[in-house]
């Protein structure tokens, strides 16, 4: 990925990961600000985690291995180590990684400030999952760019399952907070008085249309199982995707 590419999204993750580090990856009314409790926190990645399993046939004790994509501080990951004997977490923010290794040494974390997943061969996951974090991207062909990858990196039968919305918001759309934290961060403004006195924050967001989201899996060698309304943004689709055995494979 392009300097110019990856070097603001990086800032902005790092400030948030020192600001509000749980807030900034689930951010629930009333949370902010260091509102959450970090038992509470885990507790709500494993009931998501729990319910995702449900609704796609995994089963506790199937071993196998997961991927984890923009983990955070592992609330994912931890709840996929029910289900999985090795999972992975990725994440673009050094501050986050270090917290996840901090909180679950169990899991395996890694830094990866790249738009591609080579840290990782081909057909080496099976199961990949990516919740509110495909939305943070700072482009979209950067998002279709890690969805390629996902289905590059799972096995043939394994299932990858993200999300992100079709459409924004006008207020989504233009992002005026962001806008100005971004402006006045640049002014030499420090992170925890924007954040902490303005309460502005760098959070962007963007979306991919459903059409697009199909397209890209297919010309990746997926195949889309299935995809449905969630409540984890406005307009947002998850995506149920699975990878051919090589003999059938685009």
């Amino acid at each position: 990925m392009p300097v110019s590419r990856v070097a603001e999204p990086m800032r902005e993750w790092e400030d948030l990961a020192r600001l509000d580090p749980l807030w900034a990856i689930l951010t629930e009314k009333g949370k902010q600000f260091g509102g959450w409790d970090r038992s509470e926190f885990f507790a709500s990645g494993k009931r998501e985690i729990d319910a995702l399993m449900r609704s796609v046939g995994f089963n506790v004790g199937n071993g196998g291995r997961a991927l984890d994509f923009g983990c955070g501080v592992g609330r994912l990951s931890r709840a996929l180590g029910d289900y999985f004997a090795e999972v992975c977490g990725v994440d673009i923010s050094e501050e986050m990684i270090r917290l996840a290794r901090k909180y679950t040494p169990s899991c395996m974390f890694l830094l990866n400030q790249n738009d591609n997943l080579r840290l990782y061969r081909d057909d080496f996951f099976d199961f990949i999952y990516s919740n509110i974090v495909l939305q943070h991207q700072p482009t979209q062909e950067v998002a279709k760019a890690y969805i390629r990858e996902f289905v590059r990196v799972v096995k043939p039968g394994g299932l990858v399952v993200f999300q992100i919305p079709y459409k924004l918001t006008v207020r989504h759309a233009l992002q005026p907070r962001r806008r100005l934290y971004a402006l006045l961060r640049f002014c030499g403004f420090s992170a925890a008085f924007l954040y902490n006195k303005l309460h502005l924050d760098p959070m962007r967001t963007i979306c991919l249309a459903s059409d697009d989201v199909r397209e890209t899996v297919s010309d990746a060698g997926g195949r889309l199982l299935r995809s449905y309304e969630d409540s984890f943004n406005h307009n947002s689709m998850s995506y149920v995707v699975t990878k051919e055995p090589a003999s059938s494979s685009r």
